[in-house]
């Protein structure tokens, strides 16, 4: 599905910023269903899919595809897919090495989008203007096959955090999330013994300040003291020197199986008999731990 380079364009392109209006009605609901997709960004990214694929045996949301120099593809981690992608024109304003990987951005997929844009404006979370994706729905007709909403005031010049949410028509996301996780199942998590995703740890400079921002978006933490929305990821802000997605977390069948696989196959160290990490050198770069 190299179609969405359009979506990965108006994301990280967006500068429209909507000043939600102050509203006297309260809120009803939450706003975040859950994460539909980590975004990964490669210089490489047929590489790092392929490892995913081939070596940790996730299955595949969509096959990695090459759109006029946009490369995208997408694996399924259980309860969240990962997308990896590279833009025709690369951004090397970050100073990544060729092939290096960083964590671009959540797709959050909303409640129904009217629902959601009206929770936000009580909740005075500002956002861009919606910008549907309109192209030839599975029955043949034209229409809206996805809408995306950018959400600057959570977003971050390496980080974009933004609403997508699929037109029924053209796919139910929680209908593929439960195939792909099923399938995963099937396979006995792969040899990592993956589940899904635990965590999604987020780097932030002014801690306070980011985790009001989180909470407007996602509610109340959590006793341990991240947020959860529906049965995605839960997201944790540690501090930090930049503001990034700093690593995910994966939860595993086993930590004993996890930790034989990576170390016999010279792709992890021993961290400890809770949680073990992924050797960065491997994954270009990317930040992976696994606990059970």
């Amino acid at each position: 599905m190299a179609i969405r380079n359009i979506a990965c364009t108006v994301i990280l392109a967006a500068v429209v910023y909507h000043e939600a209006s102050a509203q006297t009605a309260r809120r009803k609901g939450p706003i975040i269903r859950q994460a539909d997709r980590i975004l990964i960004e490669s210089g490489d990214p047929k590489s790092l899919f392929n490892f995913f694929a081939d070596t940790l045996l996730l299955p595949v949301a969509w096959p990695i595809t090459d759109t006029r120099g946009f490369i995208s593809g997408a694996l399924g981690a259980g309860n969240v897919n990962l997308e990896f992608f590279r833009r025709a024109e690369p951004d090397n304003a970050a100073g990544r090495k060729p092939g290096a990987a960083r964590y671009a951005g959540i797709a959050f997929e909303p409640y129904p989008l009217p629902n959601s844009l009206r929770e936000m404006q009580v909740a005075g979370i500002p956002y861009a203007p919606p910008e549907p994706y309109i192209s030839t729905l599975p029955k043949g007709t034209q229409g809206v096959l996805w809408t995306t909403v950018a959400l600057p005031y959570m977003s971050r010049p390496g980080m974009s955090i933004f609403l997508y949410e699929y037109s029924p028509e053209y796919l139910r996301a929680d209908i593929r999330r439960n195939q792909l996780g099923n399938r995963l199942v099937l396979n006995g998590g792969g040899p990592l013994g993956l589940q899904a995703v635990s965590e999604i740890v987020i780097e932030s400079t002014n801690l306070e300040k980011d985790k009001t921002q989180w909470a407007l978006l996602l509610g109340t933490q959590t006793s341990s003291g991240s947020w959860r929305a529906g049965a995605g990821p839960a997201i944790r802000l540690i501090p930090g020197e930049e503001d990034r997605i700093q690593s995910i977390v994966f939860k595993v069948e086993s930590i004993a199986r996890a930790k034989e696989f990576l170390i016999k196959n010279r792709l992890g160290g021993s961290d400890s008999h809770k949680e073990i990490s992924f050797d960065p050198s491997k994954v270009q770069g990317l930040n992976i731990r696994a606990v059970e």
